[in-house]
């Protein structure tokens, strides 16, 4: 099967990268990521601006700055495989010239202050804002995983935010926020909006997870949900987890959204927990694994959905949906 587009809705490398380069590595994705890259047939991925708990409040806008600081420089010293990305005309290109297009997109809007902070971000590269991870942040309440706290919806901040990142053309990101925060993006967007790593509560019933309606929504808008390959959110009890979990989870999801909308955003985190603050690990029900192992087991995940899926649902899911999402956002 010929595969012209794999795209990774959601991985979280940047504030590894960010990292390394602080203690003077250079070349990053190079020599630790390109090679997976290569053996997965990986063609672009979004990747998260993420701040740790631990950096919080008060360090958020200089994590999210380094992160993007990083990503440039690394672009700058790697041109022949790598390309800073904020289309879907540019993942083409990128594609097209044996690159790996990257995009970024906050996963939580710490790090965003105001709409004029908004801005600024937006002129150095960054395209999606995902309004919170799984804690309370100001613009929105992030789920828990256990669904055991009260949550509320966005906050004043959130809806302008929102609104200031339509009329920049950036995509909504509703992954990890509560259900009354999706209800809000959902009230006041009109554009397309996204979850970039979110699996089916019917299959496995996590608050991380999308409801049948809430789906329905982002698909009837244009939107696209994004395969999760994280154990603790695709069974109930995580450790159960294995690469049919996500085979349910992506028929479900594509027999309620269609094909046209269900993309991967596998949010691989195996090789980022030692970077993970207690804080964060905390808030988890388990200690989280990849089921799929990392962009270079991709082949063997796609060898599975052959079983399941027909070749014309394989390319979009592997890469056009989501160019086609990016299309609808970014182009119109």
């Amino acid at each position: 099967m010929n595969i012209q587009y794999l795209i990774d809705g959601h991985f979280d490398m940047l504030s590894d990268v960010a990292v390394r380069r602080k203690n003077g590595e250079r070349q990053v994705i190079r020599r630790l990521y390109w090679p997976d890259f290569q053996a997965g047939g990986v063609t672009g991925v979004i990747a998260s601006l993420f701040v740790d708990s631990q950096y919080l409040p008060w360090g958020a806008a200089d994590i999210a700055m380094e992160q993007i600081s990083a990503l440039i420089q690394e672009v700058e010293e790697s041109s022949d495989i790598l390309m800073l990305c904020t289309c879907a005309d540019d993942f083409i290109r990128a594609a097209a010239g044996h690159k790996l297009g990257i995009l970024m997109s906050f996963e939580g809007a710490e790090p965003v202050t105001s709409c004029l902070t908004l801005h600024g971000f937006y002129h150095l590269g960054v395209r999606g804002l995902g309004l919170a991870w799984s804690r309370r942040n100001a613009a929105a309440d992030g789920c828990d995983f256990s669904g055991g706290l009260k949550k509320g919806g966005l906050t004043a901040f959130g809806r302008e935010l929102v609104k200031e990142a339509e009329s920049l053309h950036m995509f909504i990101d509703v992954s990890h926020l509560s259900d009354e925060g999706v209800e809000d993006v959902l009230d006041i967007t009109s554009r397309p909006i996204a979850a970039t790593h979110s699996n089916a509560r019917a299959i496995a019933g996590n608050n991380r997870n999308l409801t049948d309606r809430q789906m329905k929504e982002i698909a009837s808008r244009g939107g696209i949900a994004g395969l999760n390959g994280c154990s603790i959110i695709a069974e109930e009890n995580g450790s159960e987890a294995t690469p049919a979990s996500l085979i349910r989870h992506l028929k479900h999801m594509t027999s309620v959204m269609g094909s046209g909308h269900v993309g991967f955003g596998f949010d691989f985190c195996d090789i980022f927990l030692q970077h993970t603050s207690a804080q964060d690990l905390g808030k988890m029900p388990e200690y989280p694994f990849d089921i799929v192992k990392g962009h270079g087991a991709i082949p063997e995940f796609l060898k599975l959905l052959r079983q399941e899926f027909c070749e014309e649902d394989i390319r979009k899911l592997a890469g056009e949906n989501w160019l086609s999402f990016m299309k609808r956002i970014f182009e119109h």
